[in-house]
């Protein structure tokens, strides 16, 4: 299966930033908005894209926060989660 435009566009990002792609990203589309968790000095993507930031609040509301980054990869910028219904955007990525 060809890769998605995004699907193409995250890995290049991860190669670049030293992110460790986890195998299930493979599984479906790749979405523009994406997680990347912090554990110490290692970096992962976290499989699961979205194209809705619902979506990705949704996620971080149920599966934590703390020591992540949110990238939208459609608008090239680093989105960051006020605690509520919105991201905002923290720098351009």
């Amino acid at each position: 299966m060809p890769k998605s435009k995004y699907q193409q566009i995250i890995e290049e990002h991860c190669s670049k930033e030293a992110v460790t792609i986890p195998t299930g990203f493979y599984r479906r589309s790749a979405g523009h908005l994406a997680v990347i968790k912090y554990s110490g000095t290692q970096k992962q993507l976290v499989a699961t894209t979205w194209t809705k930031s619902a979506d990705v609040i949704n996620y971080l509301t149920n599966y934590g926060n703390e020591h992540c980054q949110i990238n939208d990869f459609k608008k090239g910028i680093e989105l960051v989660w006020n605690g509520a219904k919105s991201l905002t955007v923290r720098q351009a990525v």
